[in-house]
């Protein structure tokens, strides 16, 4: 679809289309586009189809060499080594988000894509990686040379991080890792908001501690204890949002909620992916320590009695009150099958909370929600969209055998045919 300064492209739309026929179609689109610059340039093709990598490397040379400010390519699989050098060397980019898939492992050893020697982004403000591979140097250098960098995110792209340091980072999300040996050591004062799954909580360290608005962890347990962090929840005591899943964040609130300081500023907290009929102490001591809290979604988990012996000990509820104003809405979150929920439902009755605020939901029914919402937008793509109108309309220059080569060697013939000069060894 294309809109005033944006080129938005999904070949999910045109999946009836034969790979040929969108390349015709796209390449005439450019070709026939006015020269200005460009705000937004997308281009999604998850689908089964394999794309050329010429292609790809020939429309976001395009997208470049147009001060493109948003640049947004979510590919299937993208059979190269290296990414599109011109990417990283692009003064006008704003917004990059790069979702390029693995690289096939019967071609290459590494398990993502590389980032290029020379990295060069002067007004990159947010930066989003999925399946590239980055690395302590090559992250030093994204940051160093984009010094109004605020949003970064990588996901499984980590790849032995010694350390994420910034003056200016916001945000960060961290989620999964190629691999790791080190932890991931923090350095970000400035940080707001921070992500990270798929990795034990004793991984996490912080070299400058940062005040969290909002947080959202998912973490494991490797060891029996967080002894390699202290004071973990020193950085979400002024966070309005939290949401805090998995075993280890079970242990280490167990240890250090006691002494904690009040959460004075938490409106919104989850939490869970445990066993809370059992272990419900940490969300009865976040009450008592949440003057303000407004919303309580809990996520529980049936506990699995073959591994029961991995559990840690439940801390006693028995004469636990709260002072604290309870929150208008409590959200419990559980499977169909879970029979012992009503245990958890009668203990925060016990604390005063009324019975008309918990609300229990399944699983399977968000599932369900979920998978219907999709099918109602894809739905919602059948018949035909825009470029397909615009395509029809326009039969001469699609179907012009002339205009541009079904040969291999399309991405080259593209670059022939744009009226600007550059070098492609320069940018790919």
């Amino acid at each position: 679809m294309k809109s005033g300064e944006s080129i938005r492209l999904n070949y999910r739309e045109y999946e009836h289309w034969k790979y040929e026929k969108f390349v015709r179609f796209v390449n005439n689109l450019l070709l026939l586009r006015s020269r200005v610059d460009l705000h937004i340039f997308q281009l999604h093709f998850d689908s089964h189809h394999v794309v050329n990598c010429n292609d790809v490397r020939t429309w976001i040379g395009y997208a470049v060499k147009n001060n493109v400010k948003v640049l947004d390519v979510n590919v299937h699989m993208y059979d190269k080594t290296v990414l599109p050098r011109c990417i990283f060397t692009c003064r006008s980019l704003e917004d990059l988000n790069l979702k390029m898939g693995k690289a096939p492992y019967k071609d290459y050893e590494h398990e993502g894509l590389v980032l290029p020697d020379i990295i060069r982004l002067p007004s990159l403000k947010k930066l989003s990686l999925c399946d590239v591979e980055v690395d302590t140097l090559s992250l030093e250098q994204i940051i160093a040379r984009s010094p109004g960098l605020e949003d970064l995110h990588l996901i499984n792209c980590a790849q032995h991080l010694d350390l994420v340091a910034s003056k200016v980072l916001k945000r960060l999300t961290v989620d999964g890792f190629l691999g790791r040996d080190k932890g991931l050591p923090i350095a970000a004062p400035c940080l707001i908001h921070f992500k990270c799954t798929g990795l034990p909580l004793e991984e996490i360290s912080w070299r400058e501690r940062p005040s969290l608005e909002s947080a959202h962890i998912f973490a494991s347990l490797s060891r029996s204890t967080c002894d390699g962090q202290s004071n973990f929840t020193g950085i979400f005591l002024n966070a309005k949002t939290l949401a805090l899943f998995g075993s280890g964040i079970k242990v280490m609130l167990e240890k250090e909620l006691p002494t904690c300081s009040v959460f004075e500023s938490l409106v919104s907290l989850a939490i869970g992916e445990w066993c809370l009929t059992d272990d419900l102490y940490i969300v009865l001591r976040f009450l008592q320590l949440s003057p303000r809290l407004e919303k309580l979604t809990l996520k529980h988990r049936k506990l699995n009695r073959a591994r029961e012996g991995a559990e840690t000990e439940p801390i006693s509820i028995a004469g636990m009150t709260v002072q604290c104003p309870l929150p208008e809405t409590v959200v419990i979150q559980c499977s169909k099958d879970d029979g012992e929920i009503q245990r958890t439902v009668d203990a925060l009755v016990a604390t005063g909370i009324s019975l008309e605020k918990i609300h229990v939901t399944f699983y399977e029914d968000i599932l369900k929600n979920v998978a219907e919402r999709k099918r109602k937008r894809q739905e919602g793509k059948t018949g035909r969209s825009v470029l397909e109108k615009k395509l029809k309309k326009e039969q001469d220059w699609v179907d012009d055998s002339h205009a541009i080569s079904d040969s291999d060697n399309d991405g080259e013939e593209m670059e022939e045919t744009f009226d600007y000069e550059y070098d492609p060894d320069d940018y790919f």
